[in-house]
């Protein structure tokens, strides 16, 4: 191997920057695998961040092709895998157009990592008739990227296919070839004549429904104009003869969630996942984490394909959520979500038919009917009864298997699908979430999930209001927005609407104003204002604060002093906190033994 230290490396950096790409080549090479793994994040976050490429990631390609061309090689297929990441970035560059590295450097090192993948492409080739299938992988798809003989490349790629026996491997050359012959038009003609002799061919060892699937799908992306009239019947007939995708059992899909440890009652548990994740090895760069089944990438394809065809795709969902394979009806769940416009029928009854398993019945509400997390399903007003009364079973369902406080119960699983339903009912205002909610603003487990849903019940002000004023009470000044913002139970007091409430509130105004804490004290304000003329009696702890230090402060008591004075002045709730997300909520909170001190 050529020795890195021998290059100069300050292309593209600032006068007197070191550059750790050499020393990042040097460790791939590690026989120790913490050093490999350090060198790999650190060569991404400084030559590929983000799949950037400049100078560094230019001159970094001899060596890296001379490790890939190795077998000694430890990670060799990461080199390839990291080969093919820079190319196809690189690839996706106008040629014609200057770039700026991340030091406000010109570079046009897209061009010459271009020109340097079509020099080396025949390497891609040898790595793709690699004994390890986890170097062939990238290699296929290089090969489809950067052989500049289209009618080589094709031909390459489809005497893969009878040498591979892996379902990810043959799905994955018949999608390279596909895109080959969008790539290059002139290999069009002879992708499409072999596409359809796998789709109409005699059966052979490595044609079987899996590969007919794809090339059915992707023989209609490369010709939209002809017929498809049978497309979707026969991909239903053909996944149908899929009775098991070829899946492997794995303790962990990448969600984290099996090797996490979480804070419940005051305690740390390991969850217990149920079911078993199904987990395909993940080939499709646009979805690492998406997918349990290899045959997913192709129906999401199909799905992209037809398009508006919303009839079609309906049926190509239920057949996908009535599968007997568990990994093609989870990956049905997120293509669902996809699916514009109101949730057709069919497609809801099949949804909500998976809710007795516990993990489909998480994915399916998460994302999907919650509103908290930005629910994508839109269901039709004549079936929310449907969905609501469902949801309804589902959670009487797990209270019988697990006791009456399963939103507080251990396993992660179980407790974030019940939650979810239970967020759901609170969403369309259902009254059978609320003991649930109440229980948790009692319990103070997970109550910063409950505060999104309490406000739309009124008739429960008496239960409500003490407890979100028990709440406000454990709010430090000096961290009021941990581990939950006191402005969310402002937001909630405010959306009750009921006078109770407004001593809990003027309470709050009187020490957040008296700590200094203007956050706090602009939301008890906007709080008040939406009372209007039922909160007079805190004119007096308004009017002082018109002449705060603070300039958010003293407009939101202006605002607060006319909606108490006018009649007529617009009543709007309480401003709420955004909404996070998923990945974005408040902090969880400890067990809380002991009030905060004022």
């Amino acid at each position: 191997m050529i020795h890195a230290h021998d290059v100069d490396w300050t292309a593209g950096h600032l006068p007197g920057q070191v550059c750790g790409v050499p020393d990042h080549l040097r460790n791939m090479l590690s026989p120790a695998p913490a050093v490999r793994t350090e060198a790999f994040d650190g060569f991404y976050a400084e030559a590929h961040d983000q799949g950037a490429v400049d100078p560094c990631t230019a001159m970094s390609l001899p060596f890296l092709f001379d490790m890939a061309d190795d077998p000694a090689t430890p990670d060799q297929a990461e080199i390839v895998r990291l080969l093919l990441s820079i190319g196809r970035e690189s690839s996706c560059c106008d040629p014609e157009d200057v770039y700026f590295t991340t030091n406000g450097v010109e570079s046009t090192a897209h061009v010459d990592i271009t020109a340097e993948m079509t020099k080396r492409a025949d390497a891609f080739v040898r790595y793709a008739a690699d004994p390890d299938p986890s170097v062939r992988r990238p290699a296929i798809e290089a090969v489809g990227l950067f052989l500049a003989n289209g009618g080589r490349a094709a031909r390459v790629l489809a005497e893969r296919l009878p040498a591979e026996d892996g379902i990810v491997e043959r799905l994955l050359v018949i999608r390279t070839l596909t895109r080959l012959a969008v790539r290059l038009p002139e290999t069009g003609t002879t992708v499409a004549t072999w596409l359809d002799e796998l789709i109409d061919g005699p059966d052979r060892s490595h044609v079987d429904a899996p590969v007919r699937l794809s090339a059915l799908t992707h023989r209609a992306l490369i010709d939209p104009d002809q017929d498809t009239a049978d497309l979707v019947p026969r991909a239903i007939a053909l996944l149908r003869d899929i009775t098991g995708t070829p899946t492997a059992e794995k303790s962990c899909d990448g969600c984290r969630r099996c090797t996490a440890t979480l804070h419940v009652r005051g305690r740390t548990v390991v969850p217990a996942v149920r079911p078993a994740h199904l987990a395909a090895d993940h080939f499709d760069p646009d979805h690492p984490w998406k997918e349990h089944s290899p045959l997913s990438s192709v129906l999401r394809t199909l799905h992209t394909t037809l398009g508006d065809r919303i009839a079609d795709r309906t049926a190509l969902l239920v057949a996908q959520l009535t599968s007997p394979d568990a990994a093609t009806r989870y990956d049905a769940i997120a293509m669902t979500k996809d699916l514009p416009g109101i949730l057709p029928r069919p497609v809801l009854t099949s949804l909500l038919d998976l809710l007795p398993d516990d993990w489909a019945a998480a994915r399916t509400i998460q994302g999907g009917f919650s509103q908290w997390f930005g629910g994508r399903l839109r269901v039709a007003p004549e079936d929310t009864k449907l969905l609501l009364d469902t949801l309804d079973d589902y959670m009487t369902t797990l209270r019988a298997a697990h006791g009456p406080d399963v939103w507080a119960i251990d396993n992660a699983v179980v407790r974030e699908a019940y939650q979810e339903a239970v967020m759901t009912l609170a969403d369309h205002r259902d009254p059978r979430a609320l003991p649930d909610l109440i229980r948790s603003l009692e319990t103070r487990v997970d109550d910063w999930r409950a505060l999104y849903g309490v406000g739309g019940y009124p008739q429960a002000a008496d239960r409500l209001v003490p407890l979100l004023a028990d709440g406000l009470r454990f709010i430090d000044p000096a961290r009021p927005n941990a581990p939950i913002p006191a402005g969310l139970y402002l937001s909630c007091l405010a959306e009750l609407r009921d006078p109770i409430a407004i001593p809990v509130i003027t309470d709050t105004l009187t020490w957040a104003g008296r700590h200094q804490s203007w956050g706090v004290v602009t939301g008890a304000l906007n709080a008040l204002a939406s009372f209007g003329l039922d909160a007079q009696p805190a004119h007096t702890f308004v009017r002082p604060l018109t002449n705060a230090p603070d300039e958010a402060v003293r407009a939101a008591a202006r605002a607060t002093l006319n909606a108490l004075s006018d009649p007529h002045a617009p009543r709007t709730p309480g401003r709420r906190p955004e909404t996070p997300t998923g990945r974005n909520r408040p902090t969880e909170p400890a067990r809380r033994d002991s009030k905060t001190l004022r």
